[in-house]
């Protein structure tokens, strides 16, 4: 990649501002609120490319999960702050953090709480969620859905 490119990737990142140290991208975002950059011909989460311009590689089958002191700021981009997981890891980690976010209505999760009919395996496959989704939903766990 042309230190140009690196030059102007690095230009749209606020390597300052954030007390947790997190590098924040100031461009375009995705509507999830990744950072979204056009790289290698096609748009690339911004992250991903940082992690790749610092000279690190993403094992094959991997994503990059943030960590702790990006919370709330998935557009960081600091590669410190990102470690190589498999999905299953990713996805406990945004559970734990409270940012897993699941396309369910508040319709839905009324109709969950009441029903007795199938247990929570089966509900996660109908409603196209995860066993813990549902878990959470039948204690009434506060999470972002």
């Amino acid at each position: 990649m042309s230190g140009e490119f690196r030059e102007k990737f690095s230009e749209k990142i606020d390597k300052i501002s954030d007390p947790q140290g997190c590098w924040l991208w100031t461009r375009c975002k995705t509507s999830q609120g990744y950072g979204s950059v056009w790289y290698n011909g096609k748009m690339e989460k911004a992250h991903r490319v940082a992690y790749i311009l610092s000279g690190k590689t993403i094992p094959e089958g991997f994503e990059l999960a943030h960590s702790e002191y990006c919370v709330g700021k998935k557009h960081c981009c600091n590669p410190d702050h990102l470690t190589p997981k498999t999905h299953s890891e990713n996805c406990k980690d945004k559970w734990r953090d409270g940012t897993m976010v699941y396309k369910i209505t508040p319709e839905q999760v009324s109709e969950i709480r009441i029903r007795t009919d199938k247990n929570q395996y089966e509900l996660a496959r109908e409603y196209n969620v995860s066993f813990q989704l549902i878990s959470a939903i039948r204690q009434n766990e506060k999470r972002k859905l």
